[in-house]
């Protein structure tokens, strides 16, 4: 991949960009020293034209800051952080159809700590090393390395991609100290007959020792569980609904929070629901309108999640594990993907 020769520094206050949602929000798009700043909550949104990462301080709710704009061709997508929350991981469009499907894609960790006017191996280092190959004939041959959940307790990332059979599988890789991905260590975990799909999103248990993951092995997009090593696979949700998705696990490890069809009803059709580590007392947290990907707090008595209010408006929300406080956090329209820094 070629790196952008241009360094764009970015500085706290030094330059912002207005843009007006279609409901009259008005959204202000901040730069910030990473490296003296910390930040709690990072998103995807399509508000600046193509999808970009974004963040806010907890405290400072629509203080929104743009840490993607200088790198990514086509745009980054599934942010995850490390334990420390001074990185993350992310998924990077190399290429894409015209259609705007992904068709080549790498997997990327962003350290905050380094100087942010570089766009190097010091600032970006790539997990996933798949190249992207036109062969004699001009047909071209792409790798799908998507959805990264990062453990940095064990130091090792879960993803999908379709590396092998052009059939989707769940992998781990190890990451070193210096945030290499060592590509001798990716370690296949499910194989085709587990059903993997594009919209799987494997993630770790808080202690590394067990994975959560959605698979249409049993016909229906259900939630699965299986061993760190993938053995040991185990299904959890068996609501027989179009799809279960996303899941995740608490902070304490004793719960996980997925969105579902399972309470369909006309186009209010994807809620948020939690059970617990095994399967059992499912409850549902959200009722009305179209929610998705929900994350949890770091203390584990909320949920953040996307609210999807129209085909061109997405806003991030929160509520109380208990369905209780809905509230709307953040007025970028098109936001999703959300994920809370855990902290220490």
């Amino acid at each position: 991949m070629k790196w952008f020769e241009a360094r764009i520094v970015i500085l706290l206050v030094v330059a912002a960009m207005f843009y007006s949602a279609c409901d009259g929000d008005t959204v202000t798009i901040k730069y910030i020293d990473l490296t003296n700043s910390q930040l709690d909550i990072l998103f995807v949104s399509e508000s600046e034209g193509k999808q970009q990462i974004y963040a806010v301080q907890d405290t400072a709710l629509d203080a929104i800051y743009n840490i993607s704009r200088a790198y990514g061709q086509w745009g980054i997508l599934d942010p995850s952080w490390s334990t420390d929350g001074r990185k993350f991981a992310y998924t990077d469009l190399v290429v894409v159809t015209s259609s705007y499907t992904p068709f080549h894609t790498n997997i990327y960790i962003r350290n905050l700590d380094m100087d942010s006017s570089r766009y190097d191996s010091l600032n970006l280092r790539r997990v996933t090393t798949d190249p992207y190959i036109i062969d004699s004939n001009g047909i071209a041959y792409g790798t799908l390395n998507l959805r990264p959940d990062w453990n940095s307790s064990i130091q090792k990332i879960v993803f999908i991609s379709d590396r092998i059979n052009n059939k989707f599988n769940i992998f781990s890789i190890n990451i070193t100290d210096s945030l290499t991905g060592d590509t001798g260590s990716i370690a296949p975990l499910t194989i085709e007959d587990d059903k993997i799909d594009i919209y799987c999103f494997p993630s770790y248990s808080p202690d590394g020792s067990k994975i959560v993951y959605s698979s249409r092995k049993d016909g229906s997009e259900e939630i699965w569980k299986m061993d760190a090593d993938g053995s040991n696979k185990t299904q959890l949700t068996f609501n027989n609904s179009s799809l279960n998705r996303r899941p995740r696990f608490s902070p304490d490890g004793n719960h996980i929070s997925f969105y579902s069809t399972l309470w369909k009803n006309g186009i209010d059709s994807l809620q948020v629901f939690t059970m617990d580590a095994n399967g059992g007392n499912l409850d549902t947290i959200t009722s009305f309108g179209n929610n998705y990907d929900p994350a949890w707090s770091p203390d584990g008595t909320k949920l953040i999640y996307a609210k999807r209010t129209s085909l061109s408006k997405s806003y991030i929300y929160i509520i109380n594990t208990d369905g209780s406080g809905e509230t709307r956090l953040i007025s970028d329209r098109r936001a999703y993907y959300p994920v809370w820094r855990m902290k220490p």
